[in-house]
């Protein structure tokens, strides 16, 4: 924790948060930008996130880089984030609660990143799901614990409550779509309005979380 201590003395962990977005977004946009070169019905309602890091040209390297090194970032963002909460003593039943579902996704954007689905489909799998399913609790936790802190925000405290379940409407798509295979490209469509919509959230946490740094 110490170093920690001194990376976040030496840089606001805001930073982390605002960086692992951009990368991400970077990240795809090159990926799909190399991808398309070889293949161009590349589409948010054709083809699944996943698909980019199996894609030629080395645009899968680059989605798994962009993956993995955002993934990272924001772990680095949501223990800062976990930090400032336990300080304002926040309750730490749902700051753990939170900084738990972090990891998980951290976890699971490392696998995402580095097991594409062509290789370790399984690996693959649990990792996109520890990706969103962390996510909900991790955006319904944090904003239960900001939103009971009295100087808190309360407006952007309540945006994790309309976008966390965003990650389950797609979990809950996808399972449908494989049981039995109907409506393919609404999962698929719904799985890039997930990502969209975690990318938001930690920009504008982080954004906050900036504001009202010393």
């Amino acid at each position: 924790m110490k170093i920690l201590d001194k990376l976040y003395q030496k840089i606001n962990g805001s930073y982390f948060g605002f960086l692992g977005v951009i990368i991400s977004l970077l990240s795809m946009v090159i990926s799909y930008l190399i991808y398309i070169q070889v293949d161009t019905s590349f589409s948010l309602t054709t083809h699944f996130i996943s698909d980019l890091g199996n894609g030629p040209n080395f645009s899968g390297i680059v989605f798994s880089i962009g993956m993995v090194s955002a993934s990272i970032l924001f772990l680095l963002f949501y223990i800062y984030l976990t930090r400032y909460l336990l300080i304002q003593n926040a309750r730490k039943g749902y700051v753990f609660v939170a900084f738990g579902a972090a990891l998980f996704s951290f976890i699971g954007g490392v696998f995402v990143g580095l097991f594409p689905s062509s290789i370790a489909q399984i690996l693959h799998l649990t990792g996109g799901f520890f990706v969103f399913f962390g996510f909900f609790w991790l955006a319904t936790f944090n904003s239960l614990s900001e939103y009971h802190l009295p100087d808190f925000n309360k407006k952007v405290a309540s945006i994790g409550f309309l976008l966390a379940p965003f990650p389950l409407i797609y979990l809950a798509l996808l399972l449908i779509f494989y049981i039995p295979e109907i409506n393919e490209a609404l999962a698929i469509f719904f799985e890039w309005v997930a990502y969209f919509i975690e990318m938001v959230w930690i920009f504008i946490q982080a954004a906050y979380m900036l504001k009202i740094s010393p």
